[in-house]
């Protein structure tokens, strides 16, 4: 009977988490195409690349998603056992309280073990690669209209400035600036003379000089007789700011060790959340359980409203502890744990206060 009640208590929550994690990934892929629409629109990107782009974003969606579609999902389906009387009908059949916690908690170490293997495996290389659509897409027609003494932006974020233009997409006098912030320029390029390559989206430029700088001093000087610079999607760049908890734990150790002289608070709040976002779907599994059990013993109905808002209070302190830490103003370990020790100790409490009943 034990195992055709757990096997009954999975097909009951599976199906809920399947549709909850779906929602999740739509409303997280419409964001991440909000943040490209405008250059889609702006240069008639095809379908087969924007979908490319979302198929590649998908894993990092996916990643919060997870664990968070569990809590959604227990949540619903362990109420509306309470709620049909199928939880006062499992314990006059005999069934214990631990016989309902050791499914749910079986069903959240699961998920969380799938969140760490996307975590670690699927996002570091599909992010790689939806920096590339994304170039490709920021790259597919000219925006910038070009004129002789004027600065513009080219695909890496360069300032670029023409000093002459002439008939047949020829230029001279070009110089490329990369900046380094308040440290001054970090490199320069010079180029005598310059092509326009049309089909390929590149100016093929001829006596290239380039000068690379550290705290404002010439570090390298190099000559080359040509060299090719991007001229497509100028008016924007390609952002990579990658959530640091998306890097491979070899990579974020190794940047921890590089960096030890500096301030790390972000990579070791990062090294927690790690650890700590995938595990949050075992402490949902057993919060879920907890209100359950709670409400069922106390004859309290939760609404959708009310999963939604549980749902929303875990990634509103998710948000305010992962910048608090990444700020350095919390210890790394309490901003990594803090969001999941919460729906821990919640549980716990409501647990044994459902148990004493």
């Amino acid at each position: 009977m034990n195992k055709r009640f757990s096997l009954y208590l999975a097909r009951e929550i599976l199906p809920l988490y399947g549709a909850g994690l779906t929602a999740l990934l739509l409303l997280l892929l419409g964001a991440t195409l909000l943040g490209v629409l405008a250059e889609v629109i702006a240069r008639g990107v095809g379908p087969t690349l924007v979908a490319q782009f979302l198929l590649y974003s998908l894993p990092a969606a996916a990643g919060y998603g997870i664990p968070l579609a569990l809590l959604f999902a227990a949540l619903l389906g362990l109420t509306r056992l309470g709620q049909d009387s199928e939880i006062k009908a499992a314990l006059l059949l005999g069934i214990s309280p631990r016989q309902f916690a050791t499914p749910m908690l079986l069903l959240g170490l699961i998920i969380s073990a799938i969140s760490f293997i996307n975590n670690e495996l699927l996002i570091p290389w599909s992010t790689e690669r939806a920096l590339e659509v994304q170039k490709d897409i920021l790259l597919q027609s000219p925006d910038t209209l070009l004129e002789e003494g004027s600065f513009f932006t080219d695909a890496l974020g360069r300032s670029v400035f023409i000093e002459r233009l002439k008939p047949g997409g020829q230029v001279e006098g070009i110089t490329v600036i990369q900046s380094g912030g308040s440290q001054g320029p970090r490199e320069l390029i010079q180029a005598k003379s310059g092509v326009l390559d049309e089909q390929a989206g590149v100016w093929e430029l001829s006596e290239v000089r380039f000068l690379s700088y550290r705290n404002n001093q010439v570090v390298l000087d190099a000559e080359a007789k040509s060299a090719s610079l991007p001229v497509r999607g100028l008016a924007a760049g390609v952002s990579g700011n990658q959530d640091l908890t998306q890097l491979p734990l070899r990579e974020l150790l190794s940047r921890i060790r590089r960096n030890e002289a500096r301030n790390t608070a972000a990579e070791r709040t990062a090294l927690h959340r790690k650890f700590a976002e995938p595990l949050a779907a075992t402490a949902f599994a057993l919060f879920a359980l907890a209100v359950g059990l709670f409400s069922f013993r106390n004859s309290v109905g939760l609404g959708l409203v009310s999963v939604l808002f549980l749902t929303f209070v875990y990634y509103a302190t998710w948000s305010v502890s992962k910048l608090l830490g990444a700020q350095g103003t919390i210890p790394a370990w309490l901003a990594g744990w803090t969001p999941v020790a919460l729906y821990v100790i919640a549980g716990s409490v409501l647990l044994v206060l459902a148990w004493r009943r």
